[in-house]
């Protein structure tokens, strides 16, 4: 199970009390939640959403905007509220501030799994290289950090670097959104596991403490995790925070 290109993976069952929802980061892919898609129910419906503007160019990129990639939460979250009873929240960087904004609207959303989120920005000079180096169409296969960062960008790179510029109003909506739902984080009243890394080029470890004083939000932070590329120990624990909320909302049937 997964996606083999930079596409939605839609999966409504029939029938089926609870939906997963999945929203990726700014230039990534639905691609990033392929390890966890195999741990959900088959009976459970899936929606796993391409944001507007990837999937392609950089100008397809520039086009978009942070009102479309709202609407576009909203409207996944309106369909699936209308058919299913309970909805488990997967998010990953700024998927996860596009449905923690959102999150008091929807009763039926019951759970969250929050990776890396993006509270607090520090951009890691190494971040900056990688990109530079992958718009040239250089990448170290051999470094697994590297490769996982490369396989993670949801749109088709280009050398030509003024092509990018249209694209800084949508960074620049994402670092207002950080600050916006701050508070969000703060006041969660539903369980959610959010997890860190140390070794996150993007996101300041800084932004697991607007969750720290949350008693409805576990924490985890992991020494060797960075924003793309996870260690093993990191994908043990958050496939087992899903499993956990699956069994959770399997058992609990018509409530």
């Amino acid at each position: 199970m997964g996606t083999s290109s930079h596409e939605s993976y839609i999966r409504i069952v029939d029938g089926a009390d609870t939906a997963v929802l999945m929203v990726h980061g700014i230039m990534s892919t639905p691609r990033h939640f392929d390890f966890i898609l195999p741990y959900i129910p088959a009976h459970f419906s899936v929606c796993n959403i391409l944001l507007d503007g990837h999937g392609g160019t950089v100008s397809d990129f520039s086009k978009t905007s942070m009102k479309k990639w709202r609407a576009q939460v909203l409207h996944h979250l309106t369909k699936l509220s209308q058919t299913h009873q309970k909805i488990l929240v997967i998010g990953y960087s700024m998927g996860t501030l596009l449905t923690l904004e959102l999150v008091e609207r929807f009763p039926q959303i019951k759970a969250m799994v929050l990776l890396n989120t993006p509270l607090k920005v520090f951009v890691k000079p190494v971040m900056s290289m990688r990109s530079l180096k992958f718009s040239f169409g250089k990448v170290n296969t051999e470094n697994p950090v590297e490769l996982a960062t490369y396989n993670d960008i949801g749109i088709k790179l280009t050398p030509y670097l003024w092509q990018y510029i249209p694209t800084i109003p949508r960074f620049l909506e994402l670092l207002k959104l950080c600050r916006d739902t701050r508070p969000k984080a703060k006041s969660l009243s539903i369980p959610a596991h959010a997890y860190f890394g140390k070794k996150d080029e993007l996101v300041s470890v800084k932004s697991a403490l607007y969750f720290a004083y949350n008693k409805n939000v576990m924490v985890q932070v992991f020494d060797c995790t960075g924003h793309c590329y996870y260690e093993d120990t990191f994908k043990t624990a958050v496939i087992k925070s899903v499993r956990c909320f699956v069994d959770t909302l399997d058992k609990a049937k018509n409530t």
